[in-house]
């Protein structure tokens, strides 16, 4: 009987072109939502995530003190000191460039004329031909790497100006986390609960490491570079250093963005090409190092992305969120990952979005090769039955039909009569 009940509910259930049809809908629906309303899910987002990061510190002060409100405001108040510090040195620091900045794009264009007129002379080129290519070309050279750079920090501006919102989103997660906690568990059956707890612990373990090790990265990364840019002899080196570090929360690219302002301000200030050359050599060790040394034993294995879904996500990110999408598009995606492990339809996308894969690739044909573990599982429906299928295929016409209960049975007894009689 067991057996025969599985084989009707296989047979009863198929691949729904409608659910597929309303999950992509919803999808849809929701980038949509997330796309017009950055203004809003990009500081509650924040908010969550520096929630993760400042819950560690909130339960160590709340272990001594017993008082979760005064736990959180002392934890957001040391923190908010810290960020208060960095920013008010680098305005400081900032505003003594800002003064010079005449000086600095004269130099800079006069070191840019020698330049050109050398490659001119190399080229074969005469003097005037290569200076008139210069003054048209030097603005626009000039102003797209530093327009690169503005447009990322009047964008990371967003953050910065809703940094209230963030505060007070964060002020209340905390508050409410365990609140939240028990909600997120309540949806569950309770034999799935234990489960459920893991995801959860699961998921703070990577913000929180992530978060964490990311800190650790840029104070790591501010040394460095501050250290090699001072033996360079390149002035404001504590300023370029750690504002490169700062930068290189947005993977891949703001390394290189956070050492092209050295550059460009090493050009323009001193009279020979080694300094230069010696910045473009730093910041590119530096990278090499950070990339393959110090961010995997810094930040370990939390995320456990491969590279090919981080860059995805990485242009994701930034064409939904921008550049506050960029820095927080990885540990989103290891928070989804992990999400995913625990349901076993989705198992194998975890797998094809963990560093994991090339070594692993084999368990999609092993592992994963059934039913249980295929993305059309989530998208079955049960088989419509039709009426007709259940008629007899007589071919005549039920004259039944429209007759009352008492007309069916008084004509059944006539034709069992008649039958009788011929018999």
């Amino acid at each position: 009987m067991g057996n025969k009940n599985k084989k009707k509910k296989k047979k009863s259930e198929q691949f729904s072109v409608e659910r597929l049809a309303y999950f992509m809908i919803c999808l849809s629906i929701v980038l949509a939502v997330l796309y017009l309303g950055s203004s809003f899910f990009i500081p509650l987002t924040y908010g969550m995530l520096f929630a993760f990061l400042l819950k560690p510190i909130r339960d160590w002060i709340e272990r001594g003190i017993n008082n979760r409100v005064v736990a959180i405001l002392l934890s957001l108040s040391f923190v908010g000191l810290i960020i208060s510090g960095v920013f008010l040195f680098f305005i400081s620091q900032i505003s003594e460039v800002v003064d010079r900045a005449d000086n600095i794009m004269a130099s800079l264009q006069d070191t840019g004329s020698s330049f050109m007129e050398w490659c001119g002379e190399t080229m074969g080129y005469t003097g005037d031909q290569t200076l008139l290519f210069f003054e048209e070309n030097f603005t626009q050279a000039i102003d797209q790497p530093l327009g690169i750079l503005t447009s990322s920090l009047s964008t990371s501006g967003l953050i910065l100006a809703n940094l209230s919102l963030v505060v007070i989103y964060s002020f209340f997660f905390l508050l409410y986390s365990t609140a939240f906690k028990n909600f997120v568990l309540g949806q569950f059956a309770s034999h799935d609960q234990a489960e459920g707890m893991e995801t959860l612990r699961e998921i703070q373990s990577v913000a929180t490491d992530y978060l964490g090790g990311m800190v650790t990265v840029m104070v790591i990364l501010g040394v460095l570079n501050s250290v090699g840019l001072f033996l360079i002899g390149v002035k404001y080196a504590l300023v370029w250093g750690f504002l490169g570090a700062l930068l290189a929360v947005i993977p891949y690219v703001g390394t290189t963005i956070g050492g092209l302002v050295p550059f460009i301000y090493a050009v323009a200030t001193t009279d020979s090409y080694w300094q230069p050359i010696a910045v473009v050599i730093l910041y590119a060790t530096v990278q090499f190092v950070e990339g393959n040394f110090i961010t995997p034993k810094v930040v370990g294995n939390s995320v456990k992305i491969n590279a090919l879904a981080a860059i995805v996500s990485l242009i994701f990110g930034a064409l939904i969120w921008g550049v506050p999408g960029v820095i927080i598009a990885i540990p989103i995606l290891a928070m989804v990952r992990i999400i995913m492990e625990h349901i076993p339809p989705l198992m194998p996308v975890a797998l094809m979005l963990s560093d994991d894969l090339y070594e692993e690739s084999d368990q999609f044909l092993t592992t994963y090769n059934s039913p249980e573990y295929r993305l059309s599982k989530l998208f079955l429906g049960r088989k419509l039955v039709r009426i007709t299928d259940k008629l007899p295929l007589t071919g005549q016409p039920v004259n039944e039909v429209g007759k009352t209960d008492t007309q069916i049975v008084a004509d059944a007894k006539a034709k069992q009569g008649n039958g009788n009689t011929s018999s």
